[in-house]
């Protein structure tokens, strides 16, 4: 077997080789040479984003190995591009500080309080650059810029300016010479933290426009830099509408404008959106072809630009030849230095997440919360009102897939079931907001059934944006449009009027704009509670080592289809 996997693998390396040769590009060996008249070289322009915390082949949501996941798999990969060309940049699209246990134990639980071992791991395989992504900044900017200054790698950001300024709070970009081209690599980030995150940013940085800012910078490196090639790092989607409204800040998803609007632009590595993006060519604002890539997320692939980059007679720079694949990191192995070098960060981990929080005798699962009220959704609204002391709570089912119980329960089952570092506020709002909120709420399900007679969701409406309500009782009739679905709403007994009054328990995200929940705007904020929900619910079941589905579940909602 293992002779077996050693061929696999052997034959998927060349495989990879032969995808990045694909556009006549030619292997350079010997020293580097400067690019004179007429001479062409082959550029590899790696990419990876959205690590999140996958550092290692591992699940620490189930403490088992997880192949399709892992920065130390692409350092592996990085080895074999390397080996087979001679010139090659290595960049990151952002969202590498939180997202997963292993990243939230050195942010939070950490003792030592360690370099971030990702961080660790980016300045060992020789990353030329790393952009932030609004994630970042979720536990504060005393901890980002601390472990920014423990890192060699470029972090860059073009688009996050001091308060009250355009004075770029991180370097805007990095400039890379290679055979004697000089490429500019421009740094963006989509300006929704100015929303996720206002509480740990307002008043100390501003997120500005991602195309204001990319035409600014791409005139000052070409102009004043003498750049020859230009490469836009963001984390930002190809395309999409923006999930918040804010009056005055720009599209959260910038990267189509910015390919095709800015000028000298040759390649866009995006992120943010999660999705797999390649063998996608833009029309520039000049005429010109500008690649896109953009590798999936959790480190799932290494996305590949080849450039063929030649030296015109007159002396400037083009590419002219490009191809950009992204390649899964599946059938690779983890590299055995990255693996050496995180090995004991690895094992604090795990025995971090494993440890047993309570004790069940109910299985508790997530699978149907969205179609229908459930124990384990509404042990999240059961932690959120007793923290607030408030008469509601909304929550959503992040992960339909969690489930624990019966037996022990984990760190790790309460980072599945609430994975995200979000704090907790009370507000106060209206019969009418809460109706709104529904009806809002209710548009990530469309009027049509499918052929099993379930409700068919909206592909357009993420499921984190799904909210369900605690502390009344309500009904939502998808057969209905979305203003005209919430057909009972009670509270108490009775129904809930217009002009009634109520206090409310919602996540961080959702108070502050996420999700469009326009509705939210100006509710009167009563408290707010800077710890993480996913900690608190930790702290619930640790004050009870027991726990039943009757302890903290109310059927209030359901669906009619």
């Amino acid at each position: 077997m293992k002779n077996n996997m050693i061929k696999l693998y052997g034959l998927f390396l060349l495989y990879l080789m032969f995808c990045m040769s694909a556009c006549g590009q030619t292997e350079e060996t010997g020293p580097a040479q400067q690019l004179a008249v007429g001479d062409t070289i082959s550029l590899a322009v790696m990419a990876t984003t959205d690590v999140h915390g996958r550092v290692r082949a591992w699940d620490y949501y189930r403490d088992q190995e997880e192949p399709r996941y892992a920065l130390s798999k692409i350092a592996t990969l990085v080895d074999s591009v390397r080996s087979r060309y001679q010139y090659n940049l290595l960049l990151d699209a952002g969202d590498w500080l939180q997202g997963n246990p292993f990243a939230e134990y050195f942010a939070l639980h950490d003792p030592r309080e360690r370099h971030y071992p990702f961080l660790e791991v980016v300045d060992a395989m020789g990353y030329d650059a790393i952009v932030l992504g609004n994630h970042e900044f979720n536990f504060g900017l005393e901890y980002l810029n601390r472990q920014i200054k423990m890192t060699r790698t470029p972090v860059i950001g073009a688009n996050i300016y001091h308060h009250g300024t355009i004075e770029p709070a991180y370097p805007p970009y990095v400039l890379r010479d290679v055979a004697g081209v000089r490429i500019a690599v421009v740094g963006l980030t989509t300006p929704g933290s100015a929303v996720w995150d206002r509480s740990r940013v307002e008043g100390i940085l501003d997120f500005g426009d991602g195309l204001e800012a990319a035409h600014r910078h791409v005139r000052e490196v070409t102009e004043e830099q003498g750049a020859d090639l230009v490469i836009i790092l963001a984390h930002t989607g190809l395309d999409g509408s923006s999930s918040y409204q804010a009056e005055g800040l720009g599209e959260e998803n910038f990267g189509r404008a910015v390919g095709e609007k800015v000028p000298d632009v040759d390649l866009l590595v995006l992120g943010h959106t999660h999705r797999a993006i390649d063998d996608v060519v833009l029309r520039g604002a000049d005429g010109q072809s500008v690649g896109v890539i953009q590798p999936g997320r959790w480190a799932s692939h290494l996305g590949i630009a080849s450039l063929s980059v030649t030296r015109n007679a007159d002396g400037n720079v083009v590419v002219t030849g490009m191809k950009t694949r992204n390649h899964s990191v599946s059938g690779a192995k983890e590299h055995p230095d990255i693996v050496e070098m995180t090995r004991e960060a690895h094992q604090d981990v795990v025995e971090f997440v494993t440890e047993p929080m309570a004790y069940t005798e109910d299985a508790w699962s997530a699978s149907e919360s969205r179609r229908k009220d459930t124990p384990i959704i509404d042990l999240i609204q059961t932690v959120q009102k007793e923290a607030t002391g408030a008469q509601l709570s909304a929550a959503a089912a992040f992960n339909t897939s969690v489930e624990f119980g019966p037996g022990p329960i984990t760190r790790g089952d309460i980072a599945l079931l609430y994975p995200y570092f979000n704090t907790l506020h009370k507000l106060e709002i209206s019969g009418e907001q809460l109706r709104e909120f529904l009806e809002h709420t209710s548009r990530y399900y469309l009027t049509v059934t499918d052929e099993h007679d379930r409700p068919v969701t909206n592909r357009e409406w993420p499921g984190f944006n799904f909210d369900m309500i605690a502390g009344v009782d309500y009904v939502l009739d998808l057969r209905n449009q979305p203003g005209e679905r919430v057909t009972k709403l009670t509270y108490e007994g009775e129904p809930v009027a217009a002009d009634d009054r109520f206090t409310i328990a919602i996540n961080s995200y959702r108070a502050e704009g996420g999700g469009g929940f326009d509705m939210l705007n100006e509710a009167p904020v009563l408290n707010r509670i800077d710890r993480s929900v996913g900690d608190m619910i930790l702290e619930y079941l640790q004050n009870r080592p027991q726990i039943q589905h009757n302890d903290v579940f109310d059927e209030n909602w359901h669906l009619v289809y």
